[in-house]
């Protein structure tokens, strides 16, 4: 009976695990964070259809690590389940954001949703935002300043 109770609990947090998304786990390089630390810059991204790019600057909680992978996802919208572009960059290990920039961006109706994960191999370590994407619109403001994550 005990060998059960034990096989039982360890399949159930197993179980836990796979089912219920956790918050940021891993080093500091690799917690996305809506702010700088100072919560004068927003994390962001922003669409610029004539250059059919996408770009996203993206601080952290501590500055990057050169073995994190950080990734600009694209999708075509908000209900999209498949990416139509994405960039990456590793981390350099000398300051506390990521800047991405994602060409051959191409929208049929002039915006785009966006994505970042934060990864080592295929461990992913966060997401922002925590699901779905954002919205990025072309419309002469997102380019500048963009939408905050």
């Amino acid at each position: 009976m005990r060998k059960f109770l034990v096989a039982w609990l360890a399949a159930l947090m197993l179980l836990t695990a796979l089912v219920i998304p956790a918050a940021a786990k891993g080093p500091k390089c690799a917690d996305i964070q809506s702010t700088n630390s100072t919560a004068t810059q927003d994390s962001r991204a922003a669409f610029d259809a004539a250059t059919d790019q996408a770009f996203g600057v993206f601080f952290l909680e501590g500055t990057s690590c050169t073995n994190i992978t950080y990734t600009l996802f694209i999708l075509d919208n908000a209900n999209s389940a498949s990416v139509m572009a994405s960039g990456s960059v590793q981390g350099t290990g000398d300051a506390d954001f990521v800047e991405i920039t994602v060409n051959g961006v191409t929208a049929s109706d002039g915006d785009v949703c966006a994505y970042v994960v934060t990864s080592r191999g295929k461990n992913v370590f966060d997401r922002g935002p925590a699901e779905g994407c954002v919205l990025l619109v072309d419309d002469d403001s997102s380019p500048g300043g963009g939408k905050g994550f």
